[in-house]
């Protein structure tokens, strides 16, 4: 702390402990103007301490599909997650199943397995008929859960090589987020499937904080965003409902136009027909990309595979009840 800081903060203590003076409730007296002097002084510093604001660099988006390759994860997916764990500047696809977490990473043109690393403790008593599970990004671990263990694991990724530790229990889907499935349902006890809490930055260089909740019944998904300028409380920016929205979403910023994206499958059966859309996260919803799977989409991330500074959007797609999963990029 500086000089300045500290005689701010003295003045600060000396107005909150000073007795009561004749001239206090005079705005011209002593007391008032050291607390607008203060008040200003500290006002200045914050301006001038902000910090930085970096608005997002707009890129142009090549759609076009490129299968990475088709895996056998042994057991049925639950959840997908990305993240640079390793902070190598390339990222990694994490998808979890019901009975591990299997690490994938960019190698040439395709996908390779980095590792596994496997659940382990009591079982879930009673577990859901369908498995189900979360996987989140936290710092530079990946927290993953799984509807037939207890308890979640915890992920992280040193010399290529994963690292698994046992966990709380319950789900963590956000920040500060935790949440129990109701028991032998794949719901949760807020009454939601799934929510992801997405960071991003608007074109001004503003963050913004999104979250994302799908309801456990009707399929919808509704969208809200913050806009969360710096010294100041977050502020609603936005509201936003979807329909005939599946488990498997994501939102990203995909192009950098400071105007996030929600990624979405449909609500189709698992392993069905399915249809991928790309729309806006904004009051037109526009649709920028869909595509048709003739398989069911089990996952979907946006991670910068390739280190070159730009989002890929991940597709994870199997059959019914299959353990094989093809994993398809979407975007060039």
């Amino acid at each position: 702390m500086s000089t300045i800081e500290l005689r701010l903060a003295f003045a600060i203590a000396l107005i909150a402990s000073a007795p009561a003076r004749a001239d206090s409730g005079d705005p011209d007296g002593y007391l008032a103007k050291l607390a607008a002097k203060v008040a200003q002084r500290l006002d200045e510093l914050a301006a001038a301490r902000a910090p930085k604001l970096v608005p997002p660099r707009p890129v142009a988006v090549k759609w076009g599909m490129a299968k990475l390759g088709s895996f056998d994860l042994g057991a049925p997916v639950v959840a997908v997650a990305a993240g640079d764990l390793d902070g190598d500047k390339k990222g990694e696809l994490y998808v979890v199943t019901a009975r591990e977490v299997v690490a994938f990473t960019l190698r040439g043109a395709r996908l390779a397995e980095l590792g596994r690393a496997a659940f382990a403790g009591d079982l879930a008593v009673p577990a859901p008929r369908h498995p189900v599970g979360t996987a989140m990004i936290e710092g530079t671990t990946l927290v993953a859960a799984a509807s037939p263990w207890a308890r979640e694991l915890r992920v992280t990724l040193a010399k290529r090589a994963l690292v698994a530790t046992p966990g709380e229990t319950g789900m963590l889907r956000c920040p500060g987020k935790r949440a129990q499935l109701v028991p032998g349902r794949n719901s949760f006890d807020d009454g939601s499937y799934a929510l992801r809490c997405r960071d991003a930055v608007d074109a001004a260089g503003i963050p913004l904080r999104v979250t994302a909740q799908l309801a456990a019944t009707g399929n919808k998904l509704a969208v809200d965003v913050q806009r969360c300028a710096a010294g100041a409380p977050c502020q609603p920016a936005g509201s936003y409902s979807y329909s005939n929205v599946g488990l498997a979403y994501d939102i990203a910023d995909l192009d950098g136009d400071g105007t996030p994206e929600v990624i979405t499958a449909s609500a189709a059966a698992p392993g069905d027909a399915d249809t991928l859309k790309v729309h806006k996260v904004a009051a037109d919803k526009k649709l920028i990309y869909s595509h048709e799977f003739n398989i069911g989409v089990a996952g979907i991330a946006a991670v910068d595979l390739d280190g070159n500074g730009t989002l890929e959007l991940i597709a994870v797609a199997r059959h019914a009840g299959a353990t094989v999963i093809d994993v398809w990029r979407m975007n060039g």
